[in-house]
Order: structure tokens, then sequence, then C-alpha cells
């Protein structure tokens, strides 16, 4: 169930609520988490929470401080919709109450009605898309931001290890509303470093970032970390990073190979899916590092040559490379739609060099390549690439594009993105269009959503029309079978998702 009509002191009461509901509960501990410039208050109202929270946050979690910012409630929460009850007005509870009757007099289905117990409160203030307070009663979880008193809450049902990890890194979500501010942000990447040079890898998964990060970092280069971290910037606008987890994930494979260096540190979790082992490196805490100067940006890619190899970005990669940091940050954060953080990510990177470094099978050789070149690195000349207004990465059969001047994100499914592709290498309009055809009987408007793509695509500056070449299309059956022959391209902007063809 969706609320979006609530007024100020309605939200403000519902906060009071939630309070109120806490001070009926017994603190079991308090600690600090130092993220960066900001300290959080963590207050358990739960014993089991502090395994867990020390496992992932070893490094940065303290008994004392001086002084925090915010404040993360956390507790143990058996039933989520009971605490509903508790904490939604009367006038939302009744509306609540209706509806589940309704729907049950209507005889739903059992999932339909189970719809019901999920309940997302918006405030617009905070954000168009993401809920202020949500009742995730079939998953457990209950989440309220009350970012403007920076008091943030979590309850969870099941707090067995195995269970909790399935949801990522623990407080991610709240630690990325806390450390949104004009100069420091919550990334998805990798940062490492040498002699005080920080690298900040811009990349997607099966990149090779994690691997030559973990690799780099137990063979002595300095460390941040290999998943989520802070960037922030000083009084002088220089580009630092900070820590926040100390666990890192590797795959089997990949630890298999590591494993004589992984020296002390500590399982944590399979993750609940054996494709991805967890462990803590507590034991390599001397290797990381605090407020890190960032000075350039590496864009990996894992290749059949036999020898590593680096060289400056071209405009194209560099725009991929940005794209990939952006919006593969913005997609675990939910943020996506929000084009000032696109906009201050984006800016935070743009005037650092940006490097392609070509990775080979050989992990060692990998990293000592890095280590040569990162010794030379400010004996050398840095320009600084170019970048493209309109930036385009297609990786894993998806295209996802960046307006770097206003901040606008778009996405294609998989379909779509092939005849994107088409119409990049050249192919007609009309030849296209020839192939589509073969293909209307399953989608009846599939003509019309290719001549709306064509409209949209030209219309936000994406691409021009040019000079065609006479060759046949080459349509991804495949592709168009999956997506249900229909054509998807969705803009994410000022806070809303907008599927431009409908």
């Amino acid at each position: 169930m969706f609320f979006d009509n609530l007024e100020k002191d309605e939200l403000n009461s519902l906060y009071s609520n939630i309070e109120e509901y806490l001070n009926t509960k017994e603190i079991k501990w308090i600690k600090y988490a130092v993220l960066g410039s900001k300290t959080v208050k963590i207050v358990s109202y739960n014993s089991e929470f502090l395994p867990l929270a020390e496992k992932q946050l070893s490094y940065i979690l303290k008994d004392t401080a001086d002084s925090y910012d915010d404040t993360l409630y956390i507790w143990q929460q058996d039933d989520v919709f009971a605490l509903a009850k508790k904490i939604l007005d009367k006038k939302s509870y009744m509306r609540l109450m209706l509806e589940l009757t309704c729907r049950k007099a209507k005889k739903f289905s059992e999932e339909e009605i189970k719809q019901v117990y999920d309940i997302q409160i918006i405030d617009k203030n905070y954000s168009k898309n993401k809920p202020a307070i949500e009742f995730q009663s079939q998953r457990g979880f209950f989440i309220a931001n009350n970012k403007e008193n920076h008091k943030y809450y979590y309850g969870v049902r099941d707090l067995s290890p195995e269970e909790f990890i399935k949801e990522g890194h623990i407080f991610v979500q709240f630690f990325n509303n806390i450390l949104k501010t004009e100069t420091s942000n919550l990334i998805h990447g990798a940062v490492i470093g040498y002699n005080n040079n920080g690298i900040c890898f811009c990349a997607r998964g099966q990149r090779g970032k994690s691997t030559l990060s973990v690799l780099s970092m137990i063979k002595g280069f300095e460390y941040v970390s290999d998943d989520y971290l802070i960037l922030h910037q000083n009084d002088k606008r220089e580009l630092l990073s900070s820590p926040i987890y100390s666990i890192i994930t590797l795959s089997p494979e990949m630890y298999n190979r590591l494993y004589d260096l992984m020296g002390e540190s500590k399982f944590v979790s399979n993750n609940a899916r054996k494709d991805k082992y967890v462990f803590n490196i507590s034991n390599f805490h001397d290797r990381f590092k605090s407020n890190y100067p960032i000075k350039l940006c590496i864009f990996p890619e894992i290749v059949k040559d036999k020898n590593p190899s680096i060289k400056l970005c071209t405009k194209e990669e560099k725009g991929r490379a940005i794209v990939q940091m952006v919006q593969s940050t913005l997609i675990q954060t939910g943020d996506i739609a929000e084009n000032n953080s696109v906009k201050k990510l984006m800016n935070m990177i743009i005037n650092l060099p940006f490097y392609k470094l070509n990775l080979c099978y050989d992990i060692n050789y990998n990293t000592e390549f890095l280590r040569e070149f990162m010794n030379k690195f400010d004996t050398i000349e840095k320009p600084i690439t170019e970048t493209p207004k309109i930036a385009l990465d297609i990786t894993f059969d998806l295209a996802n594009i960046l307006d770097t001047k206003n901040g606008i994100i778009y996405s294609m499914n998989k379909f779509t993105t092939n005849i994107f592709e088409n119409l990049l290498n050249g192919i007609s309009k009309q030849n296209i269009q020839s192939e589509l055809n073969k293909l209307s009987h399953f989608n009846k408007n599939l003509i019309e959503e290719f001549e709306v793509l064509l409209l949209k695509l030209e219309e936000k500056g994406i691409f021009t029309f040019k000079q065609t070449i006479q060759k046949e299309a080459q349509i991804n059956l495949n592709f168009a079978k999956e997506d249900n022959y229909k054509l998807d391209f969705t803009e994410y902007i000022n806070g809303e998702i907008k599927q431009l063809i409908k």
C-alpha cells in the first residue's frame, strides 16, 4: 500500500510514534561509526546485532566519540505488520484495514492481499520515489529515514547471519542517506593507491577491479575499499576517499587463487548464494587509509592479451568509465533519478586523468604492472581527456546513457539495445523497420514503438541520424523474446522514472 499525501505534521507524528515505541525497549549497546568527516551513533535494542556489525564495520566502529552527527536506531522486529498498527495514525490505519477487508471480500489472490501488508510512505521533501517510511511485512524489514532530524530507524525480523547478509552490506542505505551532502557521497567502486596517489577504479562487476584491489592490498598497496566507500571533498576541493567496510567479496575461483595470501582473514558468509564468499579482512587494517587523496581514475577491462597494458582513455572510454561508476552507484543506492547526485558524482571525477587498464589472466602480473606504473606516476604527463556530452556504455547487452551536461541517465532493455546498436553501426531506419515488421505479429505496436524510439533519441540529443549503409539489420530474436517484443527506453529525471515508450 502506498501513502503519498501526508502533511508534514502527520509525518512528524509517525516519527514520534516510532520514538514512543522504542522507549518501551531496553538499549543493549551503543557504538559510533566514523564515516569520513561524519560520525553516526548506533543505538541497538538487540544484542544479536553487535556481532553482525562488528564483522562488517570493524575498522570504523568505535566505543566512544566526542560528538556525532546522526543517530541510527536498530532492533529486532518479529512482526512488522503489528508494528504498522502501533505507528500509523488512525486515518492511515483505517484506510489500511478498509483496503484489506475490501480485497478479502473481493477474493483477491493471496499474493495480492499480501501486497497490502507492505506499506510505503512517501515524503516528497525526502524523495519522490524512495519511501521515507517503509513496512516490508513479507520480507521482515522496517525502515524509516527522518533526514531532517538526522534520525534513522531499522527493524529486522531475521538476524541469523546467512539471512541477514542477503541484504548486502550492513546499513548501506542509511549510510548513503547520511553521507549525501554537497561535498560527499557513498559510492559503489574501489579505491587503492601507491605512494599517496589514490586510484579510483570506475567499473561494473566482473571487470577485475575487486581481484586487482584485494591482491594489490595484500601485496602492499594502500587500501580504501573494493566495494562501497566514501568520496568527499575538502575545503580546497581536493577529492578524498575513506573506507566504510572491513569485508571483501570474492568469487570461489578468486578465493582459491588467493587462498595462500589471505592470512588470518575470517570467513563471514557465502552470501547465501555460493557465487560469492564474504571475508572480514581486519588483519589488513594496517593497509587501510582514511581521507586518502585520489589522483587518477582507471577503467579496467579483462582481455585475452598475454601482458597487461595501460593508456590514456579516449573520450568514449572516459564516458564509459563515468557511466559505469555513476550508474552502478546510483542503482545500488536507489538514487538513479536524483540528477543532483548524478552531477555531483560526475563532477567529482571528470577533472582527473583517466586511464584504460587492460588486464591479462595472470593476476600477479597485473598487480606488479600496476605497481610499476604508479612508481613513475608522479613523473609522467597527465593530460585530462575531454568528457563527452553524451556518455554511452553497453555492458551485458544493456545500454546505459548519461547526459553529462544535465545529469540525466537513460537505460534500455536488451531488445532496444540491440536495435540501438544497429543504428550506431549505420544500419538504415528502413532496414531495421523491415526486420521488425517480421515480428509485429508478436507486438502489434512494435513499429509505432520503434518510431517513438527514433524520435526520443533525437529529441534527447543522444543520437543524430547520419549517412547509413545498405546492410541487413541484425535483430537478436532471443533478446526480442526475452523482452516480450517490447521496446523500453527509460529516463531518470527530477526524482521520477519516466517510460519514454508507452
